[in-house]
Protein backbone atom coordinates (compact mmCIF):
# COMPACT_ATOMS: atom_id res chain seq x y z
CA UNK A 1 0.00 0.00 0.00
CA UNK A 2 3.09 2.56 1.29
CA UNK A 3 4.53 1.46 -2.63
CA UNK A 4 1.37 2.05 -4.54
CA UNK A 5 1.62 5.63 -2.78
CA UNK A 6 4.92 6.34 -3.21
CA UNK A 7 4.25 5.63 -7.10
CA UNK A 8 1.46 7.61 -6.96
CA UNK A 9 3.00 10.62 -5.58
CA UNK A 10 6.10 10.70 -8.44
CA UNK A 11 3.27 10.33 -11.05
CA UNK A 12 1.66 13.39 -9.92
CA UNK A 13 4.99 14.91 -9.02
CA UNK A 14 6.57 14.35 -12.57
CA UNK A 15 3.21 15.42 -14.62
CA UNK A 16 4.04 18.26 -16.86
CA UNK A 17 1.97 21.23 -18.53
CA UNK A 18 -0.23 20.15 -21.19
CA UNK A 19 -0.43 21.61 -24.33
CA UNK A 20 -3.63 23.87 -23.56
CA UNK A 21 -1.92 25.26 -20.78
CA UNK A 22 1.14 26.13 -22.99
CA UNK A 23 -0.72 27.82 -25.66
CA UNK A 24 -2.57 29.56 -22.84
CA UNK A 25 0.87 31.36 -21.38
CA UNK A 26 2.32 31.83 -24.61
CA UNK A 27 -0.36 33.70 -25.84
CA UNK A 28 -0.72 35.41 -22.79
CA UNK A 29 2.61 36.28 -23.22
CA UNK A 30 2.57 37.56 -26.14
CA UNK A 31 -0.37 39.53 -25.54
CA UNK A 32 2.18 41.11 -22.63
CA UNK A 33 4.58 41.85 -25.17
CA UNK A 34 2.37 43.54 -27.47
CA UNK A 35 0.94 45.38 -25.04
CA UNK A 36 4.17 46.43 -23.89
CA UNK A 37 5.58 47.16 -27.58
CA UNK A 38 1.90 49.55 -27.78
CA UNK A 39 3.26 51.75 -25.27
CA UNK A 40 7.09 51.97 -26.54
CA UNK A 41 5.76 52.99 -29.71
CA UNK A 42 3.12 55.75 -28.25
CA UNK A 43 5.77 56.66 -26.12
CA UNK A 44 8.44 57.16 -28.50
CA UNK A 45 6.01 58.63 -31.17
CA UNK A 46 5.16 61.41 -28.21
CA UNK A 47 8.23 62.16 -27.32
CA UNK A 48 9.16 62.50 -30.75
CA UNK A 49 5.99 65.07 -31.48
CA UNK A 50 7.38 67.28 -28.59
CA UNK A 51 11.14 66.89 -29.37
CA UNK A 52 10.03 68.16 -32.77
CA UNK A 53 7.81 70.64 -31.91
CA UNK A 54 10.04 72.27 -29.59
CA UNK A 55 12.38 72.28 -32.21
CA UNK A 56 10.23 73.80 -34.60
CA UNK A 57 9.64 76.70 -32.91
CA UNK A 58 13.06 77.06 -31.23
CA UNK A 59 14.29 79.42 -34.29
CA UNK A 60 11.08 81.41 -33.93
CA UNK A 61 11.78 81.80 -29.88
CA UNK A 62 14.79 82.63 -30.19
CA UNK A 63 13.87 85.37 -32.73
CA UNK A 64 11.22 86.68 -30.35
CA UNK A 65 13.85 87.13 -27.72
CA UNK A 66 15.76 88.85 -30.22
CA UNK A 67 13.10 91.51 -30.87
CA UNK A 68 12.50 92.36 -27.45
CA UNK A 69 15.95 92.54 -26.35
CA UNK A 70 16.88 94.85 -28.62
CA UNK A 71 13.29 96.82 -28.44
CA UNK A 72 13.99 97.23 -24.93
CA UNK A 73 17.33 99.08 -25.98
CA UNK A 74 15.50 101.70 -28.47
CA UNK A 75 16.04 105.67 -27.32
CA UNK A 76 15.54 109.19 -28.25
CA UNK A 77 18.45 110.73 -25.51
CA UNK A 78 16.03 113.63 -25.37
CA UNK A 79 17.07 117.05 -24.19
CA UNK A 80 15.33 120.87 -23.55
CA UNK A 81 16.14 122.82 -25.45
CA UNK A 82 14.94 126.66 -27.02
CA UNK A 83 11.98 125.75 -29.31
CA UNK A 84 12.91 128.12 -31.64
CA UNK A 85 16.73 129.37 -31.79
CA UNK A 86 16.23 132.35 -33.92
CA UNK A 87 13.06 133.66 -31.22
CA UNK A 88 12.67 131.11 -28.54
CA UNK A 89 9.93 131.50 -26.34
CA UNK A 90 10.24 128.63 -24.37
CA UNK A 91 12.03 125.12 -23.32
CA UNK A 92 10.85 122.10 -25.02
CA UNK A 93 11.55 118.81 -25.71
CA UNK A 94 13.28 117.75 -28.50
CA UNK A 95 15.41 114.65 -29.98
CA UNK A 96 17.56 113.94 -32.93
CA UNK A 97 16.76 110.34 -32.77
CA UNK A 98 13.39 108.58 -34.01
CA UNK A 99 11.11 105.55 -32.71
CA UNK A 100 8.07 105.10 -35.16
CA UNK A 101 5.96 101.39 -35.49
CA UNK A 102 2.16 100.18 -36.43
CA UNK A 103 0.87 98.63 -39.59
CA UNK A 104 3.04 97.87 -41.80
CA UNK A 105 1.32 98.52 -44.70
CA UNK A 106 2.00 102.33 -43.43
CA UNK A 107 5.20 102.04 -42.65
CA UNK A 108 6.81 100.78 -45.89
CA UNK A 109 4.40 102.07 -48.49
CA UNK A 110 3.70 98.60 -49.49
CA UNK A 111 0.12 97.11 -49.56
CA UNK A 112 1.11 93.21 -49.42
CA UNK A 113 2.83 93.67 -45.77
CA UNK A 114 1.39 92.03 -43.28
CA UNK A 115 0.17 92.70 -39.85
CA UNK A 116 3.01 95.40 -38.15
CA UNK A 117 6.32 96.79 -38.02
CA UNK A 118 8.64 99.11 -35.65
CA UNK A 119 11.94 100.89 -36.43
CA UNK A 120 14.02 102.89 -33.68
CA UNK A 121 17.30 104.07 -32.78
CA UNK A 122 19.21 102.07 -30.42
CA UNK A 123 22.96 102.23 -28.69
CA UNK A 124 23.71 98.84 -29.70
CA UNK A 125 27.45 99.25 -31.24
CA UNK A 126 27.38 97.35 -34.59
CA UNK A 127 29.89 98.44 -36.88
CA UNK A 128 31.40 96.94 -40.08
CA UNK A 129 34.57 98.90 -39.89
CA UNK A 130 36.63 96.58 -37.13
CA UNK A 131 38.42 100.38 -36.11
CA UNK A 132 35.42 100.98 -34.05
CA UNK A 133 35.02 98.21 -32.44
CA UNK A 134 35.15 99.11 -28.80
CA UNK A 135 33.10 102.19 -29.35
CA UNK A 136 30.08 99.72 -27.85
CA UNK A 137 27.18 102.42 -27.96
CA UNK A 138 27.62 104.46 -31.57
CA UNK A 139 24.00 104.65 -32.99
CA UNK A 140 21.94 101.79 -35.16
CA UNK A 141 19.18 101.79 -36.97
CA UNK A 142 17.03 99.13 -35.97
CA UNK A 143 13.55 97.53 -37.03
CA UNK A 144 11.21 94.19 -37.22
CA UNK A 145 8.96 93.47 -40.31
CA UNK A 146 7.90 91.02 -42.03
CA UNK A 147 8.40 89.69 -45.33
CA UNK A 148 6.40 87.53 -47.83
CA UNK A 149 8.34 86.07 -50.63
CA UNK A 150 10.72 83.25 -52.16
CA UNK A 151 14.26 81.91 -51.02
CA UNK A 152 15.81 82.45 -54.30
CA UNK A 153 17.59 85.71 -53.30
CA UNK A 154 19.04 84.53 -49.97
CA UNK A 155 20.74 81.67 -51.55
CA UNK A 156 23.56 81.29 -52.35
CA UNK A 157 24.44 82.40 -56.26
CA UNK A 158 25.77 78.22 -56.67
CA UNK A 159 22.89 76.80 -55.12
CA UNK A 160 20.55 79.34 -58.07
CA UNK A 161 23.07 78.32 -61.03
CA UNK A 162 22.43 75.27 -63.37
CA UNK A 163 19.66 73.42 -64.50
CA UNK A 164 19.21 71.75 -61.25
CA UNK A 165 18.37 74.89 -59.40
CA UNK A 166 15.83 73.72 -56.08
CA UNK A 167 12.50 74.65 -56.40
CA UNK A 168 11.69 77.95 -54.78
CA UNK A 169 10.17 77.98 -51.25
CA UNK A 170 7.75 80.86 -50.60
CA UNK A 171 7.50 81.62 -47.11
CA UNK A 172 6.75 84.75 -44.94
CA UNK A 173 9.97 85.91 -43.13
CA UNK A 174 10.58 88.16 -40.08
CA UNK A 175 13.10 90.41 -41.24
CA UNK A 176 15.85 92.15 -38.73
CA UNK A 177 17.43 95.70 -40.15
CA UNK A 178 20.46 96.75 -38.00
CA UNK A 179 22.44 99.61 -40.39
CA UNK A 180 25.57 99.62 -39.23
CA UNK A 181 26.83 103.12 -36.93
CA UNK A 182 29.30 103.78 -39.99
CA UNK A 183 25.92 104.70 -42.28
CA UNK A 184 23.83 106.25 -39.66
CA UNK A 185 21.91 108.39 -41.59
CA UNK A 186 19.44 109.90 -39.56
CA UNK A 187 21.71 113.61 -38.93
CA UNK A 188 22.14 113.99 -42.57
CA UNK A 189 18.51 113.08 -43.63
CA UNK A 190 17.39 115.47 -40.85
CA UNK A 191 19.79 118.51 -42.27
CA UNK A 192 18.56 117.87 -45.56
CA UNK A 193 15.31 118.59 -44.46
CA UNK A 194 16.47 121.97 -43.15
CA UNK A 195 16.57 120.82 -39.62
CA UNK A 196 15.66 118.31 -36.92
CA UNK A 197 11.98 119.98 -36.11
CA UNK A 198 11.03 119.64 -39.81
CA UNK A 199 12.10 116.05 -40.14
CA UNK A 200 9.13 113.56 -40.66
CA UNK A 201 10.10 111.41 -43.29
CA UNK A 202 10.98 107.52 -43.26
CA UNK A 203 13.99 107.68 -45.09
CA UNK A 204 16.10 107.34 -41.99
CA UNK A 205 14.81 103.68 -41.84
CA UNK A 206 13.68 102.73 -45.31
CA UNK A 207 17.08 103.66 -47.13
CA UNK A 208 18.45 100.36 -44.89
CA UNK A 209 14.71 98.69 -45.35
CA UNK A 210 15.00 98.63 -49.43
CA UNK A 211 19.04 99.13 -49.72
CA UNK A 212 19.32 102.83 -51.33
CA UNK A 213 21.31 105.55 -50.63
CA UNK A 214 23.83 105.19 -48.33
CA UNK A 215 22.86 101.31 -48.84
CA UNK A 216 23.19 99.70 -52.02
CA UNK A 217 21.27 96.43 -53.00
CA UNK A 218 23.93 93.74 -51.71
CA UNK A 219 24.97 96.03 -48.58
CA UNK A 220 21.15 96.47 -47.87
CA UNK A 221 21.57 95.82 -44.03
CA UNK A 222 19.03 92.99 -43.79
CA UNK A 223 18.60 89.69 -42.26
CA UNK A 224 15.77 86.73 -41.76
CA UNK A 225 15.84 86.25 -38.05
CA UNK A 226 13.37 83.43 -38.31
CA UNK A 227 10.64 81.78 -41.32
CA UNK A 228 6.86 81.12 -40.89
CA UNK A 229 6.34 84.19 -39.05
CA UNK A 230 2.76 84.96 -39.93
CA UNK A 231 2.34 87.47 -37.73
CA UNK A 232 3.69 90.55 -35.65
CA UNK A 233 1.71 93.10 -33.51
CA UNK A 234 2.87 95.71 -32.04
CA UNK A 235 0.81 97.91 -29.17
CA UNK A 236 2.70 101.13 -27.85
CA UNK A 237 0.87 101.01 -24.09
CA UNK A 238 1.40 103.63 -21.45
CA UNK A 239 1.50 101.80 -17.44
CA UNK A 240 -1.23 100.11 -16.21
CA UNK A 241 -1.48 102.52 -13.29
CA UNK A 242 -1.96 105.17 -16.05
CA UNK A 243 -3.77 103.83 -18.63
CA UNK A 244 -5.85 100.05 -17.46
CA UNK A 245 -7.05 99.62 -20.98
CA UNK A 246 -3.55 99.65 -22.70
CA UNK A 247 -4.83 101.26 -25.61
CA UNK A 248 -4.74 104.90 -25.30
CA UNK A 249 -1.62 105.42 -26.22
CA UNK A 250 -1.68 103.95 -29.16
CA UNK A 251 -5.74 103.00 -30.46
CA UNK A 252 -4.43 102.38 -34.38
CA UNK A 253 -0.98 100.81 -33.42
CA UNK A 254 0.80 103.80 -34.92
CA UNK A 255 3.34 105.17 -33.06
CA UNK A 256 5.36 107.66 -34.17
CA UNK A 257 7.87 109.93 -31.97
CA UNK A 258 7.69 113.40 -34.50
CA UNK A 259 4.02 113.80 -33.32
CA UNK A 260 2.79 116.19 -31.34
CA UNK A 261 -0.81 115.79 -29.75
CA UNK A 262 -2.91 118.80 -27.65
CA UNK A 263 -3.73 115.75 -24.90
CA UNK A 264 -0.34 115.65 -22.60
CA UNK A 265 -1.19 112.64 -21.27
CA UNK A 266 -0.52 110.68 -24.80
CA UNK A 267 1.73 113.35 -26.41
CA UNK A 268 4.88 111.42 -28.08
CA UNK A 269 6.40 114.41 -29.11
CA UNK A 270 10.15 113.48 -28.55
CA UNK A 271 9.09 110.10 -25.82
CA UNK A 272 9.28 106.33 -25.79
CA UNK A 273 6.79 104.51 -24.95
CA UNK A 274 6.76 103.29 -21.14
CA UNK A 275 5.72 99.98 -22.70
CA UNK A 276 5.27 97.90 -25.76
CA UNK A 277 3.14 94.81 -25.77
CA UNK A 278 4.85 92.20 -28.45
CA UNK A 279 2.66 89.63 -30.29
CA UNK A 280 4.55 87.23 -32.60
CA UNK A 281 2.62 84.23 -34.40
CA UNK A 282 4.75 81.26 -35.66
CA UNK A 283 4.00 78.41 -37.37
CA UNK A 284 5.42 75.56 -38.64
CA UNK A 285 7.83 74.64 -41.37
CA UNK A 286 5.67 70.83 -41.63
CA UNK A 287 1.63 72.75 -41.53
CA UNK A 288 3.27 75.58 -44.05
CA UNK A 289 4.72 72.74 -46.81
CA UNK A 290 1.08 72.21 -47.46
CA UNK A 291 0.32 75.79 -48.28
CA UNK A 292 2.34 76.20 -50.98
CA UNK A 293 1.09 73.93 -54.23
CA UNK A 294 3.92 73.01 -56.68
CA UNK A 295 5.99 76.18 -57.71
CA UNK A 296 3.14 78.77 -57.16
CA UNK A 297 3.00 80.85 -54.28
CA UNK A 298 0.78 80.06 -51.26
CA UNK A 299 -1.88 82.02 -50.86
CA UNK A 300 -1.46 83.73 -47.48
CA UNK A 301 -5.24 85.65 -47.80
CA UNK A 302 -7.27 83.29 -45.65
CA UNK A 303 -4.78 83.27 -42.96
CA UNK A 304 -5.65 86.93 -42.43
CA UNK A 305 -9.27 86.80 -43.18
CA UNK A 306 -11.28 89.20 -41.01
CA UNK A 307 -8.45 90.32 -38.79
CA UNK A 308 -7.15 93.70 -39.35
CA UNK A 309 -5.18 94.65 -36.43
CA UNK A 310 -5.88 98.30 -37.07
CA UNK A 311 -8.15 99.00 -33.83
CA UNK A 312 -5.61 98.42 -30.41
CA UNK A 313 -9.99 97.54 -29.44
CA UNK A 314 -10.07 94.62 -31.01
CA UNK A 315 -6.74 93.59 -30.66
CA UNK A 316 -8.26 90.15 -28.86
CA UNK A 317 -10.87 89.44 -31.02
CA UNK A 318 -8.55 89.77 -34.22
CA UNK A 319 -5.99 87.45 -31.84
CA UNK A 320 -8.79 84.95 -31.98
CA UNK A 321 -9.77 84.97 -35.51
CA UNK A 322 -6.35 84.73 -36.70
CA UNK A 323 -6.54 81.38 -34.77
CA UNK A 324 -9.53 80.68 -35.56
CA UNK A 325 -8.20 80.81 -39.38
CA UNK A 326 -4.79 78.69 -38.72
CA UNK A 327 -7.15 76.05 -37.00
CA UNK A 328 -9.31 76.05 -40.24
CA UNK A 329 -5.86 75.55 -42.18
CA UNK A 330 -4.92 73.06 -39.92
CA UNK A 331 -1.82 74.75 -38.98
CA UNK A 332 0.24 73.93 -36.00
CA UNK A 333 0.94 77.12 -34.52
CA UNK A 334 2.29 78.63 -31.26
CA UNK A 335 1.31 82.75 -29.88
CA UNK A 336 4.58 84.92 -28.18
CA UNK A 337 3.49 87.55 -26.27
CA UNK A 338 5.41 90.10 -24.01
CA UNK A 339 5.12 93.15 -22.83
CA UNK A 340 8.56 95.15 -23.51
CA UNK A 341 9.30 98.13 -21.21
CA UNK A 342 11.67 100.37 -22.78
CA UNK A 343 14.46 101.23 -20.32
CA UNK A 344 15.33 104.71 -21.50
CA UNK A 345 11.53 105.70 -21.80
CA UNK A 346 10.72 108.57 -18.98
CA UNK A 347 7.20 109.51 -20.23
CA UNK A 348 6.21 113.12 -19.09
CA UNK A 349 3.29 114.66 -19.69
CA UNK A 350 5.57 117.92 -19.93
CA UNK A 351 5.89 119.46 -23.09
CA UNK A 352 7.12 123.27 -23.11
CA UNK A 353 8.94 125.19 -20.17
Amino acid sequence: MSALFAAGSYSRRSRGFTLIELLVSVAILALLLLIIASIIDATRRTWGYASGRIEEFRGAREAFESITSKLSQATLNPYWDYDNPNDPKSYSRQSELRFRSGPASALLSDSTARTHGVFFTAPLGYVNNTNYADLGTLMNTCGFFLEFGSDKDWRPDFVNQGGNAPRERYRSRLMEVVGPAESFSLYDEAQKAGGNAGYKDASWFLSAVNGTAPYTASTRPVRVLAENIVALILLPKLSSQEDPTGIKLAPTYEYDSTDAKSDPTINPKNQLPPVVQVTMVAVDETSFIRLQNGDSPPDMAPIYAGCEFTDASRYELDLQKLESNLKSLNLSYRIFTMNVALKAAKWSREQKN
